[in-house]
Formats: structure tokens, C-alpha cells, sequence
């Protein structure tokens, strides 16, 4: 009788014992995408406890840009972890400095920029609200439906890209109000009338829902991303702007899933040509370890007298040797490019599949190397995601339908490797 190698056997259960013993100790409430379970990364792949790979285009969420542990990452924190590793509030450290001018060189749009530094999005977009208040005085915020900025209570309150995310946590932050996302797709494509739609809506909002002599910030992602993965017309973004020019009201781009690089910019404010009041990032800052931040002109930052916020480990001097490295690398290997030339590349071949393919109901649109594949409903995209998975790729989904693939692979992504995963895509497509 054959016998079963025991390294074998014991790969194969891996998986499941990890599952377990997750099941066991970890709270449920936050749900996994797949049953992987990872044992290290490399580059654009994942590598689970069995030893198989799976080539990544989720990026952990569209935060690791230059892919799993890059070497110059991986040497500046290990190099850091033996000199500093916290100080929080009681001194000033050099490394939090030294990012923040790096940072403040990605923004030219705004004048004499000044950053502060915390651990995520979510906490970036709870400090911009703040910030808005102590400026303008006003109590009032404005965000758009689809949008995701986060699980913290006011960031729930701003989110509406799934129900699941808000329900049974009211009552929710008040004074928040919601408008239209800009979505041509509800318009047959056309983008004139989906601006002229959404802005008039806003518009709507500000005369009769939520004065606009009482907001103080509209906070919207320059690129939807959990509520689809959609890119605005620009010219939607610049009404936005002109209406919080008329009615003094701050513009905040929240760029937590869209910047340092995804976009082909190190900004979508960028990508697009369009100046918000105040920026927020976290994500692809530092290759997956926490740190988010707010930039904004010390015209702004200096009406936020010091000791009305804080962070005890925003800024983190390991956190901050992560993001140097990861600039450095998105820089010296020409990245903002890169992920220009692949999403063009991506989103041609995807739509040359949707040509050959009439029966097959799917909307491809992206900015980058941020696309979504919208398809009929949740079910083919959930059969689309598992498909994909069972041959080494992972995907992730989203949309307010749960109907939309999104693909936000690492920027430092090969050739072949693209290849590699549009191959698999698009077979599991052309079986649907």
C-alpha cells in the first residue's frame, strides 16, 4: 500500500488547524475575504501555510504598493526596530520630520504644507472632521453615498457603502448629511448628464437638507473605492470645489485607498487637477505597517491650536522609517508611471474580453492601477472572486451591490506577472 509522505499530510491540514484556532481566540466581527492563510509575502504573491502561492492583486487592501516585503522596506525597519521603536507625545523624534517633508514634496498644490500623523484612515478621517469644526465653526458634513472612510463611529456615520456597516450602530454622529456620487454608468455612460445630475442634487442638499452656512466639510474619495471602484468625471470634482469656494466650506479628499501612487500620481488631487483644502492618507504610506496622516496648508493646520489632538503612537518612528523606504521605492523605481502604463494595459485587455463577449453583462472603468470589473449582480462576482482562487489568484470584491471585482495589485507588479493574472481572469470571466 502507498504510503503518504507525513510532511505532505501534515501541509495539507495546515489550513484547517489554523482555522480553528482562529475560530477559537479571534472575535468573528471581522470576516476574511478567503480561508488563507498566509505564512509570508513575496512581492506580488502570497505564500499560505501549505506553500502555495497566490499571486495578489488586493495588496492587502490596495496598502501594500510596492508589494510584499521589499527588500529596502524590510532593511529600514529592521534597521530602525534597534534604535527607536516609540516615543509617542513626551519628545519630537527625527524620522516623523523627515517623512513629513517628504510627504510635503508629493503635494505641490498646496502652499507651506504641514502633516499630522496618526495610525489609519479611520482616525485620519475622525481628525479632518475635527479640524473642520475648530475652523469654520460649523457642525455640519456632507459625504456621498457609496463612500467608505472607515469603522470608527463618525467615519460609520460618513460611510454608505453597504448597510452591514452602519446597522445597529445608531444613533450615528449627527448633522451628517449625504449627496450623490458622481456615476455615469446610471447614465448610459454620459458624463455630462451625470454630473449635471449629481451636482444638481448636492445642490438640492445645501439650499433645503443641510445649509450650506452650517457645513463645515465635505469629505468624498477622489476615487470610490469600496462602494465600486469608480473614477469620477473631473468635472464633478471641480463642482465640488466650486461649491465649498462659494459657501466657505473645506474640501477633504480622502486618499486612504487612492494615494501614494495608485492613481499614476502620488495623489488622485493630482491625477485629476483638482485642490482639496485638506488631504488624508494611511494604506499605501508605509506597505501595510499602521500610519495614516492629514495634510493641509499651515494657513489651516495653524488654526488647530496645539493640544486639541493628539496621537499616542501616531508617527511611529518604525512606521516612519516604512514609509521613507516605501517613497524611496515608489520614486527610484519609477512607480507612479508603472502604474499607469499597467492599468491602461489592464483595462484594455479587460475590455476587449467585454467586446468579444456581448452576453457577458460586465462594466470596466479604473484609474491606474485601481479597476473595477462591475458585473451582473453579487453572485457571478462572488463565483468570479472563488474562480479566480482556485487558481492561484486573489481578487477581492466590493460595490454597494457586492457585484463589482476589484483589482489593486502592487505597483511594482511584473509584466508577466499581469499577464499572468489577466490570463486567469479572464478565463474565469468568459465561463460565466
Amino acid at each position: 500500500m502507498a504510503t503518504v509522505d507525513r510532511s505532505v499530510q501534515e501541509a495539507a491540514t495546515a489550513t484547517s488547524a489554523w482555522l480553528d484556532r482562529d475560530r477559537a481566540v479571534l472575535g468573528g466581527v471581522s470576516g476574511r475575504y478567503h480561508d488563507i492563510v498566509a505564512a509570508r509575502g513575496e512581492g506580488s504573491w502570497i505564500v499560505d501555510v501549505e506553500g502555495r502561492r497566490f499571486l495578489d492583486f488586493g495588496s492587502g487592501i490596495a496598502a501594500t504598493n510596492v508589494g510584499h516585503c521589499h527588500p529596502k522596506v524590510v532593511a529600514a525597519v529592521q534597521q530602525q526596530a534597534g534604535k527607536l521603536l516609540h516615543t509617542s507625545v513626551t519628545t519630537h523624534h527625527t524620522l516623523n520630520v523627515e517623512l513629513a517633508e517628504r510627504i510635503a514634496g508629493l503635494v505641490p498644490f498646496f502652499e507651506e504644507p504641514q502633516i499630522f500623523f496618526c495610525n489609519s484612515g479611520a482616525e485620519a478621517v475622525e481628525g479632518s472632521l475635527k479640524l473642520a469644526r475648530r475652523l469654520t465653526g460649523r457642525p455640519g458634513v456632507v459625504a456621498f453615498l457609496g463612500a467608505f472612510h472607515g469603522r470608527t463611529l463618525a467615519a460609520t456615520s460618513l460611510t454608505t457603502a453597504k448597510g452591514s456597516y452602519r446597522e445597529g450602530y445608531e444613533p450615528l454622529l449627527p448633522s451628517v448629511h449625504h449627496a450623490p456620487y458622481c456615476m455615469p454608468r446610471d447614465f448610459d455612460g454620459d458624463d455630462e448628464v451625470a454630473v449635471r445630475t449629481a451636482l444638481r442634487g448636492l445642490d438640492d442638499l445645501l439650499a433645503h437638507v443641510a445649509p450650506a452656512s452650517q457645513v463645515g466639510a465635505m469629505i468624498v474619495e477622489p476615487v470610490l473605492g469600496e462602494g465600486g471602484y469608480v473614477p469620477p468625471p473631473v468635472a464633478w470634482l471641480r463642482g465640488l470645489r466650486d461649491r465649498c469656494d462659494e459657501h466657505g466650506i473645506l474640501l477633504v479628499f480622502d486618499e486612504v485607498q487612492c494615494g501614494f501612487g495608485r492613481t499614476g500620481s502620488p495623489f488622485a488631487a493630482e491625477t485629476f487637477g483638482v485642490t482639496p483644502d485638506v488631504l488624508l492618507f494611511a494604506k499605501g504610506v508605509a506597505s501595510g505597517l499602521p500610519l495614516g496622516g492629514i495634510v493641509a496648508p499651515r494657513r489651516l493646520m495653524d488654526g488647530w491650536p496645539t493640544g486639541t489632538h493628539g496621537s499616542t503612537f501616531g508617527g511611529n518612528p518604525v512606521s516612519c522609517a516604512a514609509a521613507l523606504a516605501t517613497i524611496d521605492v515608489l520614486e527610484e523605481e519609477g512607480l507612479y508611471e508603472r502604474a499607469r502604463i499597467l492599468g491602461e494595459r489592464a483595462i484594455s485587455r479587460l475590455r476587449a474580453v467585454q467586446a468579444q463577449n456581448p452576453a457577458l453583462e460586465v462594466n470596466v472603468r479604473g484609474v491606474g492601477l485601481m479597476i473595477g470589473v462591475e458585473l451582473s449582480d453579487a453572485a457571478t462576482a462572488e463565483a468570479v472572486s472563488a474562480g479566480c482562487l482556485e487558481r492561484g489568484l486573489i481578487v477581492l470584491t466590493c460595490g454597494r451591490d457586492q457585484n463589482v471585482v476589484r483589482l489593486a495589485p502592487p505597483l511594482t507588479l511584473s509584466d508577466a506577472e499581469l499577464e499572468h493574472g489577466l490570463d486567469i481572469l479572464t478565463d474565469v470571466l468568459a465561463l460565466q
